[in-house]
């Protein structure tokens, strides 16, 4: 059984920093908005060890914007156990969608050995950031090599943290999203994760809906992943006279 960590059940716009919900199942995290993720992985690594990150993304989500103040001021809040604390912590000028990576590796200094970016090299990518670093080797990925040989990849030498974002698979032409990866590919890639699932500590998989063209379009990749890792998203959505919710 599952838990669920946070849930509304109309569904609003999720944005930068706003959340809708959080499900957790064993070593699986369910969000709409990725800014969660930091405080997911802190719930799963044990900080002995050596880690290695593969972001699944349309986007880097590497922006640096947060000073060291900041990050140890609230340490507690984004490393701590409770989320109603760590949502204190969310919003346009704290942990927002696209900064939880750089703010990640800066509380843990050295714990990142290792990242793979399988991207569409939207926004700012790790140069110039913490992410950068003679102890933090970090890779790009082609988005067409990616189902054949992510297992390859996650190595046995350290332990993984799997970050994905469903708008990923979605592309954006004349102002609409569609998706070009086709159901065989997610299956594929869900297939290579995992053949060495007992490498990776936690994944956590992220909706963002405003870059996948609606919730609709998010839940119904959501529902392959969710069937090819046996997880069970005890969530229905419905759209009710306009309205988008979670029952």
């Amino acid at each position: 059984m599952g838990v669920e960590i946070y849930k509304n059940r109309d569904l609003k716009e999720s944005g930068c920093d706003k959340v809708n919900f959080l499900y957790k199942e064993d070593k699986f995290y369910v969000m709409d908005n990725h800014l969660c993720a930091i405080w997911c992985w802190e719930q799963q690594i044990n900080p002995e060890n050596q880690y290695g990150i593969f972001h699944i993304d349309r986007h880097y989500d590497l922006l640096n914007n947060l000073s060291d103040s900041f990050l140890e001021e609230n340490r507690n809040a984004i490393t701590g156990t409770s989320f109603e604390n760590f949502l204190t912590v969310k919003g346009v000028s704290g942990i927002r969608f696209d900064n939880y990576i750089d703010s990640f590796n800066r509380l843990h200094t050295n714990m990142l050995s290792k990242a793979y970016y399988c991207t569409h090299k939207d926004g700012t990518d790790w140069y110039n950031t913490s992410l950068e670093s003679v102890t933090l080797e970090s890779q790009n990925v082609d988005i067409w090599d990616l189902p054949n040989n992510i297992d390859f990849w996650i190595d046995s030498s350290r332990r993984w943290i799997i970050n994905i974002d469903i708008d990923f698979f979605f592309q954006v032409a004349d102002e609409e999203c569609y998706r070009f990866l086709t159901n065989q590919y997610i299956k594929n890639v869900c297939n290579s994760i995992k053949k060495v699932i007992d490498r990776i500590d936690v994944i956590t998989i992220a909706l963002s809906p405003e870059f996948c063209g609606g919730w609709n379009k998010s839940f119904e990749v959501l529902h392959i992943l969710a069937k090819e890792f046996n997880i069970q998203f005890p969530f229905q959505y419905k759209k009710i006279h306009g309205e988008s919710l979670l029952v």
